[in-house]
């Protein structure tokens, strides 16, 4: 079948073939693609993929990219801008929660948005509660000669168009596989096509227990599948999260800090 054939499935592959057509446009179409083939997992992966990974989904492995730590502040009279640090030298509480690496959970569109307003080579991203996390750091420091004004991971921008690679590639190949079991004279999938292919191109792993079971109709060879129990989900991490650890950290030591501060005063006074 012909991209120039017409129909949903084909305005995807031009799209996703198309370099300079959005990505998030294609995935879109993947969504309505999935309403008409009534395909529940077609339109769940590329919502997620649109929208983003909750703290609790289960993160591809191309989502999670080097981030290092870097700060800017004041050192005397000289600007600091830039300078790379170890998550050890983090307060204690939220080193623990920090480390080298970054989950892109956010959608396909503000990836691309984040990309287009780079300045540079590099996109910064601020920590959670990061202006606490700097007070926090200016304190252990007791001095006034020196001031951390920002605390930020920095993540290249190849790690980002790398990312939305993988997306890209995922829906090429699964535009791809669709192309390879549908006959030439139909126009769009079918749900057992869809299934098959979003098996195939997108949940392909060794995890992934996909049985083909083929049958001979007037001479063209049709296949369907059957797919394992998924009924056994992988462990979901815990309430706690990152953010939430350290912002309960951050509210309790706030706390204390308040307190000593209040006392330093009144024996100085």
């Amino acid at each position: 079948m012909s991209p120039s054939s017409g129909g949903l499935l084909a305005e995807i592959q031009r799209d996703v073939l198309d370099e300079n057509k959005s990505l998030a446009s294609a995935l879109r179409k993947c969504i309505v693609l999935g309403g008409e083939a009534n395909s529940a997992p077609l339109r769940e992966w590329a919502t997620k993929e649109l929208r983003g990974y909750d703290g609790t989904d289960e993160l591809p492995d191309f989502r999670v990219v080097a981030a290092s730590l870097h700060i800017d502040g004041i050192a005397g009279y000289n600007q600091i801008t830039g300078q790379m640090i170890s998550p050890r030298a983090l307060p204690e509480g939220i080193r623990e929660h920090v480390g080298e690496t970054y989950e892109l959970r956010t959608g396909v569109g503000e990836i691309e948005a984040m990309i287009d307003q780079a300045e540079g080579t590099h996109v910064h991203l601020g920590l959670p509660m990061g202006a606490d996390v700097a007070a926090l750091m200016n304190h252990s420091l007791d001095t006034d000669m020196q001031q951390i004004t920002r605390v930020y991971r920095s993540v290249a921008v190849t790690s980002l168009r790398a990312a939305l690679d993988h997306v890209r590639t995922r829906l090429a190949e699964l535009v791809g596989e669709l192309r390879a079991i549908m006959p030439d004279d139909q126009k769009e999938p079918t749900q057992e096509q869809v299934g098959q292919a979003l098996n195939l191109a997108v949940h392909g792993s060794p995890n992934a227990q996909v049985h083909l079971v083929t049958s001979q109709s007037s001479g063209r060879s049709q296949s369907s599948i059957k797919q394992t129990d998924q009924s056994e989900k992988p462990s979901e991490p815990g309430f706690w999260t990152t953010n939430r650890r350290i912002g309960a950290f951050l509210v309790g030591l706030a706390t204390i800090i308040a307190a000593t501060v209040t006392v330093l005063a009144f024996v100085k006074s």
